[in-house]
């Protein structure tokens, strides 16, 4: 009896064991022609430092990092999407036009963030694979504050499950899923119907600048 009930406490603990999963900042950067725009880039304090918590009780618990990661990878893919990227501190109020860094000239600011996380263990499926789904919410704006455009980027990863290392094996198809996000950012930015028409209007714009000699009718800064 009381080896039964060893057993049994020894599988209470077992189950409800936390298992954490940080994904670490490694992705490559995208080679690609860059657009020639001077873009701030703006990442809010929970996107820097986002956590990812599914605790059930009497389950297992599984917290995964991902804020360093989520910075490095849109680093790397505004890096080769742009010209030139300008870091724009995290209590800059893009809306009202006070950005918080001294003043210059920008096309645009964009700000990610995460809007959905979700995952699936092996069991969850009857298959072999961590599952990973990450919705991020892109949103664009002008540097006097007024919206561009708001889009999702949805993606997907997966890894197999390697036994005693179910935390790499989370990690893993969650960086494959960033990647898969990134991926697609890269792809398919100038193919969002409101980009694809704010882009016409900046050519526009630099076709009239060059007509005039460089002289620009109206200043985009803040």
């Amino acid at each position: 009896m009381q080896r039964l009930i060893a057993v049994g406490i020894a599988l209470t603990v077992v189950s409800a064991c936390t298992t954490t999963a940080p994904v670490e900042n490694d992705f490559p950067v995208p080679v690609i022609t860059a657009i020639p725009l001077t873009i701030g880039i703006q990442y809010g304090d929970e996107f820097r430092n986002f956590e990812h918590r599914d605790e059930i009780p009497g389950q297992q618990h599984w917290i995964v990092q991902m804020g360093s990661a989520n910075v490095g990878l849109f680093d790397n893919v505004f890096g080769a999407m742009f010209s030139e990227t300008v870091q724009i501190p995290s209590d800059g109020n893009i809306e009202k036009g006070d950005l918080g860094v001294p003043r210059r000239r920008l096309d645009a600011i964009i700000r990610p963030e995460i809007e959905t996380y979700e995952f699936a263990i092996p069991g969850d499926w009857g298959s072999n694979t961590f599952t990973v789904w990450i919705t991020y919410r892109m949103k664009m704006y002008r540097p006097d504050g007024s919206l561009i455009a708001s889009w999702p980027v949805r993606s997907y990863g997966e890894s197999r499950h390697q036994w005693f290392n179910s935390d790499d094996s989370l990690s893993e198809a969650t960086t494959m899923a960033m990647r898969d996000a990134g991926a697609y950012l890269t792809l398919y930015f100038k193919d969002e119907p409101k980009i694809r028409e704010w882009l016409r209007e900046e050519a526009d714009m630099q076709a009239e600048v060059r007509r005039r000699g460089g002289r620009l009718g109206r200043a985009r800064q803040y």
